[in-house]
């Protein structure tokens, strides 16, 4: 397998971003050491909730004019619907309220230093700059704790490492993106895809609608740096390279447009940056992990084309599968639910009578609940099934009907009251629509019952060798790519 050019495709793809992980792992995350007065510094900063706006652009020099504009006079609101790439221009740049804990690393860093009323310096985000205004700063109960802290702040120093890295390898190679082209591609952009249409393939890369970039503009740079340039025509040709799920979306804004770009040079520029620059084949553990890889990867395609290749399922198969196993086929039901949380059983309680006397359990949320995500999507969970709510579950999948208002009950936080919304009951999928799963099933089945048979026909014509001392120093584990 080696030898064919079909593999060298295959194992640059792979390569590539097991370097860039390398590095990452080897030079950031296996150094990060937390201290316990750091946990105790930042569990402190958790009982702080901000309330704030910001502006997002690509690059610093334009957040360092804007930021000027501002201290001149001009509202930031404005400024922000004039300039912003982020998803809440529209709203002037409004991004709300949160905890730390809940916020951007690089956002809550700002935020220490800062008081109400006032604009930061430019921020070096995943995407670009950005601009932050404080607008309140209220004190409050946080709801995690201190090993919640702890685990924060580790994530926080690896995030800070990795983007302090990219920084770097960016100032290096002169990465720059312009602004008119990146207007232009987000204005190009077709109206967002239901969610719900792409997981159902009402939707399809075949069926969706195109990006409509002008033929005049196609030539316009997006962004360059030393090695390369990307114009709106490459763009294009990225857009319709990617899936459905992970394609910008107008909703988000023009800013992910900028980190879909940042990626894609960065994809091109850090493995060489990692085997060149940093040398990250030179330590043995990682050219042994990769070399270890390589050969897992042979085995498995020797697997799939001596044996799971070959497999054949019949429709007759598929038919009997269905008609033996419907029990195991019959999907989840699923239940949307509102919960109110309090620290007093008294205002669960009250929540609780008020909600069957008729009043609006969404109102009720927004008035008495003391979780802050509640305030934006009045606690409401969405259609889940069993175990997505482990504290909750049993209640909530209790309730016979919808509408249902549950008694108090007793959480880790206080005291919750839930509504059912809807319920969706199990259903059993037809013939057609649970093939596919079938047949995968069935394949799985048979090519690990040929594996069977090929190991012990193996196992007799040649003569294996098993030392015992050394098979006790080993773990067995199977591994699928």
């Amino acid at each position: 397998y080696e030898k064919e050019e079909w593999f060298a495709t295959f194992w640059q793809q792979f390569r590539n971003p097991f370097l860039v992980a390398a590095m990452m792992d080897q030079h950031i995350r296996k150094k990060v050491k937390v201290s316990d007065e750091e946990v105790d510094d930042y569990y402190e900063k958790m009982h702080y909730e901000y309330t704030l706006s910001q502006i997002v652009v690509a690059e610093e020099e334009e957040a360092l004019e804007i930021r000027d504009e501002i201290m001149a006079g001009e509202d930031f609101a404005a400024v922000a619907r004039k300039y912003s790439l982020g998803m809440a221009a529209e709203e002037g740049g409004f991004v709300g309220s949160n905890t730390i804990g809940k916020i951007h690393w690089w956002v809550e860093e700002a935020l220490f230093g800062m008081k109400e009323g006032e604009v930061s310096e430019p921020l070096r985000t995943s995407s670009g700059y950005a601009l932050l205004k404080l607008h309140r700063i209220r004190k409050i109960v946080p709801e995690a704790d201190k090993e919640f802290a702890r685990r924060r702040i580790r994530a926080i120093k690896e995030k800070k490492g990795i983007e302090d890295y990219k920084a770097k390898v960016e100032k290096e190679i002169g990465l720059t993106f312009f602004p008119d082209a990146i207007n232009i591609a987000y204005k190009s952009l077709p109206d967002d895809i239901p969610f719900e249409d792409i997981v159902s393939y009402k939707v399809t890369r075949k069926n969706a609608p195109k990006l409509n970039i002008p033929e005049k503009y196609r030539d316009l740079i997006i962004c360059q740096y030393v090695d390369g340039t990307y114009t709106l025509n490459d763009f294009e040709e990225i857009y319709e390279s990617m899936g459905l799920p992970e394609r910008p979306r107008r909703q988000y804004g023009k800013e992910n447009i900028v980190q879909i770009m940042h990626k894609r040079v960065f994809d091109a520029v850090l493995p060489a940056y990692a085997e060149q620059d940093i040398k990250i084949l030179e330590i043995p553990e990682v050219r042994d992990a990769l070399e270890k890889r390589k050969e897992q990867f042979l085995v498995y395609q020797l697997y799939k084309d001596q044996i799971r290749d070959n497999v054949i399922v019949t429709e007759v198969e598929i038919k009997h599968y269905y008609d033996e196993h419907k029990k195991e086929l019959l999907t989840a039901e699923q239940r949307d639910f509102s919960i109110l949380v309090t620290k007093e059983r008294e205002k669960a309680q009250e929540a609780a009578l008020r909600a069957r006397k008729g009043e609006d359990f969404g109102l009720l949320v927004k008035q008495l609940s003391e979780d802050p995500s509640a305030k934006e999507n009045l606690g409401k969970t969405g259609l889940i099934t069993e175990g997505h709510y482990g504290e909750y579950d049993a209640v909530a999948f209790s309730l016979p009907r919808e509408g249902d208002i549950s008694d108090p009950m007793k959480i880790s936080r206080g005291w919750a009251v839930i509504k059912i919304n809807s319920i969706a009951k199990g259903t059993m999928p037809t013939l057609f629509e649970a093939s596919q799963k079938i047949k995968q099933q069935l394949i799985e089945e048979k090519s690990e019952n040929e594996l069977q048979t090929r190991l012990e026909k193996w196992s007799k014509d040649y003569t294996v060798n098993i030392y015992e001392d050394n098979l006790k120093k080993a773990e067995l584990t199977r591994t699928r790519l």
